[in-house]
């Protein structure tokens, strides 16, 4: 009877554990579950406030999420052979003012059309090649390759050049003797009526924008070739002018500095910080090669084009559009009259 007794009792001790213990267990269980119901609603609204952040910090995702999923307009003009990229010339309306585009792979060196040796060299046997972009009015842009060698230039320029290097090392020398060496990342102008002698010490490849004008414009003799080094269109070099006044997203911030102002033709270099702005009837032919950012420019029928480090891009006189920049953007500009 004892053993049976204490039996008894062991089991009562247990069943009375073990209800405890899951009573335990729902009060732990209901306080978390009611701790996580009622944080729910403030995580939620934690990540849409966040996701919301986001987007208002982003560069005008709504309308720029709408632009990279409609995808590039078809570029008009034949295809380039061999597959070669075509230049963008976007004119979905034929009556619209629209921009050029070229990636920096439309001007790779192996899409370029050999020109053969250069007739006139008297140092090594440079050869050769080139491939255009486009033309708008007086002004032409394009690429250019050369091996190296040298060769003497004793006619004066027909046009005013100018040319951003890729690759390789020269110099440039004017008619009293005085040599411009260049290299990768610097701005090169040749002004009308400059003559003198080209030395290719390596390989050149270059990105060039001519404008072809009636008058010599610069008075100096002789007429001098100009070298910008990239390091002076860093933006410590640049005159800030401000945000934008004409802005609708943002605070677009530029700056400026001018390389060339001779008669029709001018050169510098611009940069601009993210956010949004429109240009109405733009009033001179620019051409421009990106150093540094991301963007997207829209054409005023719609179309559009997201651009970066390495574009080349042609905007018309009379040209209507948008610009909206993702990251700070850094250009080298011409605008002929």
């Amino acid at each position: 009877p004892r053993f049976s007794s204490a039996l008894r009792l062991l089991n009562m001790t247990l069943v009375s554990s073990v209800a405890l213990f899951l009573s335990l267990m729902s009060s732990l269980i209901g306080s978390t579950l009611s701790f996580q119901l009622l944080s729910m609603p403030a995580r939620v609204h934690a990540r849409h406030t966040a996701r919301a952040a986001v987007q208002s910090s982003a560069a005008g995702v709504d309308y720029l999420t709408a632009l990279s999923q409609q995808g590039p307009p078809k570029p008009a003009g034949p295809a380039a052979s061999g597959g070669a990229p075509v230049p963008n010339t976007y004119k979905e309306d034929e009556h619209a003012i629209v921009f050029t585009h070229a990636p920096l792979s439309y001007f790779s060196v192996d899409k370029l059309k050999p020109k053969g040796p250069r007739a006139n060299a008297d140092v090594g046997s440079p050869h050769d090649a080139s491939r255009p972009l486009v033309s708008v009015g007086p002004v032409s842009a394009g690429s250019w390759w050369c091996a190296a060698g040298g060769w003497p230039s004793p006619a004066k320029r027909a046009t005013t050049e100018i040319f951003y290097v890729f690759s390789g090392h020269g110099c440039l020398t004017d008619l009293d003797g005085t040599a411009h060496h260049f290299g990768p990342g610097d701005t090169v102008i040749l002004p009308k009526g400059w003559s003198g002698r080209w030395d290719i010490m390596e390989a050149i490849h270059k990105v060039w924008f001519v404008h072809d004008h009636p008058n010599i414009e610069v008075g100096t003799n002789p007429i001098r070739a100009i070298i910008t080094h990239y390091s002076s269109l860093a933006p410590h070099n640049l005159s800030p002018a401000g945000i934008r006044a004409n802005a609708i997203r943002g605070q677009p911030s530029t700056s400026s500095r001018t390389l060339f102002d001779v008669g029709p033709t001018e050169v510098g270099a611009w940069t601009c910080s993210p956010g949004s702005f429109p240009v109405v009837n733009k009033g001179a032919t620019e051409c421009f090669h990106v150093l540094e950012g991301e963007f997207f420019l829209t054409n005023a029928d719609g179309s559009a084009r997201h651009c970066v480090a390495g574009d080349t891009v042609v905007l018309p006189k009379g040209w209507t559009g948008r610009w909206d920049v993702l990251e700070t953007v850094r250009k080298l500009w011409v605008v002929v009259d």
